[in-house]
């Protein structure tokens, strides 16, 4: 198979959504069987299969039954198969197995064929663990985001070409509009976000490829023991790092793809909405960025769990790095590292707001213990549902101030070892810092009333939270 596709004479498809089953994999209905004989079958039907038509499918397919006290039996109980889309004999002669349903007619993206497929007890064999679908699925899926991260970036570089040339062309009221304030205005705005795209793009690579090489190294190198612990930990700062990114990138990337183009629609004007021109067709390509390989909403929620996670299971180090931020906001002697430490500042009241409507009749109880016992204290007896309803309201919120801080961290990594990006981190934090103190008002002052709408419960258990 991998020699196939490597030549390119085959090719293949990522397998999961289901008619009734989306971004909510517990929900998936395929199921994947197993004969007296120990082979595998599958059974059930996919939809939006992009590259559909490919001769491989690695296949998500439920193989253990659910259970009902546990909440995570349904992502447990999945596994993966790899299934051929047909069988050849000796002669050529082909015998379909993978029932080709429809090829959906899309807004864009029309180079690429997005499909229905249907699955009658297809020959499947099954890729790793029973059980482990799931965890397949995040790594091949991570991957996936990186790569639309990637996407987006092309994508917005192209609506910034295009309207860059245009824009130097077109005359009105005795000038080329670039230089009319308001076009330049959108254009430098589009150059500054493609800046920090690419940036943020770049290190999420990085650090994904180099979690995956210290793994293969760690496998299969001739290390001593220190070496290997060594490697190990940097493996893990590398894999954390990955994982903290991908979901910004992903987020930040798709959502500006949908915006550059857009702008640059506008920068072209009446021109703009004609086929004659190339930003119609960027924005009709764009608009599945922020829906595929993991909605912009998944990617909120995401962000938001590992964050405030994460202060939950060590509080001590949230309240250390915010003195810290807050001391060096004041006290460093580089006036841009001053201001990207205002910005952290923001975020991390904005996170700590979060926690402390989410925990906080939790954190009330902190008071009379010593710190040490704080972890214990604020992971046990969650609700998920009831408890993360005021995080969940806002989580859209926390990962657009995530990710601009995520870029002013990377631009001044990149100013302070060449001073000509000091101007790039300007521009980003002069849209970044009025951006984040108006997210922050909305965090803190926002959501009590829908909530208490759709969820009388998780209203007044944030209510008490705030008290």
């Amino acid at each position: 198979m991998i020699e196939e596709i490597v030549a390119g004479k085959a090719w293949g498809c990522m397998d999961i959504t289901e008619p009734d089953a989306g971004s909510d994999m517990a929900a998936l209905r395929a199921v994947g069987e197993q004969d007296a004989d120990g082979n595998w079958c599958v059974t059930g039907e996919k939809i939006f299969i992009t590259s559909g038509h490919g001769k491989y499918h690695f296949v998500i397919a439920r193989t253990e039954d659910l259970d009902p006290d546990d909440p995570m039996s349904g992502l447990n109980s999945l596994s993966m198969f790899l299934v051929k889309t047909y069988e050849e004999d000796a002669d050529g002669n082909r015998t379909r197995i993978v029932q080709l349903s429809r090829v959906e007619e899309k807004l864009g993206h029309h180079g690429s064929a997005t499909c229905g497929l249907a699955f009658d007890k297809a020959p499947a064999e099954l890729v790793g663990q029973r059980g482990e679908g799931f965890k397949y699925m995040l790594t091949l899926m991570n991957n996936a985001r990186l790569g639309v991260g990637f996407e987006c970036l092309g994508l917005s570089e192209s609506a910034y070409r295009a309207a860059v040339d245009y824009a130097a062309e077109r005359a009105s009221m005795g000038k080329t509009i670039d230089r009319h304030e308001m076009i330049a205005e959108y254009l430098e705005t589009m150059k500054t976000e493609i800046q920090g795209i690419r940036a943020m793009a770049v290190t999420a690579c990085f650090h994904e490829e180099m979690a995956q090489k210290l793994a293969l190294a760690i496998r299969h190198g001739e290390l001593d023991k220190k070496e290997k612990k060594r490697m190990k930990r940097s493996m893990k700062a590398h894999q954390e790092n990955a994982r903290r990114l991908t979901p910004l990138l992903k987020y930040f990337a798709a959502e500006k793809a949908v915006q550059h183009a857009r702008t640059s629609l506008q920068i072209h004007g009446g021109n703009g909405y004609t086929t004659d021109y190339l930003p119609e067709k960027l924005l009709r390509d764009a608009l599945v960025m922020p829906i595929y390989e993991g909605t912009s909403q998944i990617q909120a929620l995401m962000a938001m769990k590992d964050t405030l996670g994460g202060i939950i299971k060590n509080p001590q180090a949230f309240v250390k790095r915010l003195a810290q931020t807050r001391w060096r906001s004041l006290s460093s002697r580089n006036p841009l590292e001053r201001r990207v430490a205002q910005l952290q500042t923001v975020s991390l009241s904005a996170q700590q707001h979060l926690v402390l409507r989410t925990a906080g009749n939790k954190v009330k109880g902190l008071r009379r213990k010593p710190i040490g016992e704080w972890t214990d204290e604020l992971t046990k007896n969650w609700n998920p549902k009831r408890d993360f309803a005021f995080a969940m309201l806002h989580a859209e919120r926390l990962i657009q101030l995530l990710g601009d801080t995520a870029i002013a961290e990377l631009l001044l990594e990149q100013a302070e070892n060449h001073p000509e990006r000091a101007e790039v981190l300007e521009r980003h934090l002069e849209r970044a810092e009025p951006r984040a103190r108006y997210l922050l008002d909305q965090i803190t002052s926002t959501g009590h009333r829908l909530l208490a709408e759709l969820s009388p419960e998780a209203a007044e258990t944030t209510s008490q939270a705030a008290e």
